[in-house]
């Protein structure tokens, strides 16, 4: 519920480890379909159930995904869980991202063919924009996976703008949008999703434990900053749109203000 007592949209999770054992997800498939039922319960109803693809997990290959996320399709058919679940990886960029995309080694969102979720290595900072105008070239769009993570993207002017420009998505992480790290942390985010920055919500979640599938509170706090048009669209119906093949309203971002603190 938001807080003026208005049920919100059907929320999308666009970012969601629910592929037992491939991954740091969830270790059993009972656990992952605990975490269905909290996203459920959240009010999730569409989610793009992933597995990391990088050297790490690197038998964690597009059939082993394919036949994974089958597998979780019926046993929430079978437990009577009205969740949509597509099958998606969170690619780590990597120099080769064409070729392995060329390769068909890696796999898109929904298995589509038109979008890639990719994370930053751990630890460093790389510059996507050559890879996000090569994919583009290929019909493929780059969605960054919590972008805001990263302090030369969060804090830097302009430089979320540019990927932007690039033809990149921006994902952002719920638990970023309800517990950031820093004040500035929280005034440079809030501006994101003023300014038109953020496209795609997604929980992140690992675990029916730690790392939760929840969406909601961020939902009730992006129309806190933003309004409800905003939080609706980033948290519900862009998602919606990608999973289902359509196209997703992908509004111009708006110039950076200089900050003033009694504006905030």
């Amino acid at each position: 519920m938001t807080p003026r007592g208005v049920e919100h949209v059907p929320l999308v999770d666009m970012h969601c480890h629910l592929l037992a054992g491939l991954d740091d997800g969830p270790r059993t498939p009972e656990d992952a379909l605990e975490m269905c039922r909290i996203a459920y319960a959240e009010g999730t109803r569409m989610v793009a159930a992933l597995a990391h693809q990088n050297e790490r997990w690197s038998e964690v290959t597009p059939i082993v995904i394919r036949e994974a996320v089958g597998k979780l399709a019926s046993a929430l058919r079978e437990a009577k869980v009205a969740l949509a679940v597509f099958p998606c990886a969170e690619v780590t960029a990597h120099p080769d991202l064409e070729a392995l995309w060329a390769d068909g080694k890696l796999l898109s969102v929904a298995d589509s063919g038109g979008y890639l979720l990719v994370e930053m290595p751990h630890g460093l900072f790389v510059d996507l924009r050559p890879a996000a105008r090569a994919l583009g070239r290929r019909g493929v769009r780059i969605i960054l996976a919590h972008p805001e993570r990263q302090p030369e993207l969060l804090h830097e002017p302009g430089a979320i703008e540019a990927l932007i420009g690039a033809g990149c998505l921006v994902q952002v992480s719920s638990e970023s949008v309800t517990e950031p790290k820093t004040a500035a942390d929280r005034r440079a985010l809030r501006s994101w999703f003023r300014r038109g920055c953020v496209h795609l919500m997604g929980s992140d979640g690992h675990s029916p434990r730690k790392r939760r599938p929840l969406l909601a509170a961020a939902y009730r706090r992006i129309e806190e900053w933003a309004g409800r048009s905003v939080a609706d669209r980033v948290c519900g119906s862009n998602g919606a749109a990608i999973l289902s093949g359509r196209a997703p309203w992908l509004p111009e971002p708006e110039p950076q203000r200089r900050w003033l603190p009694w504006l905030w």
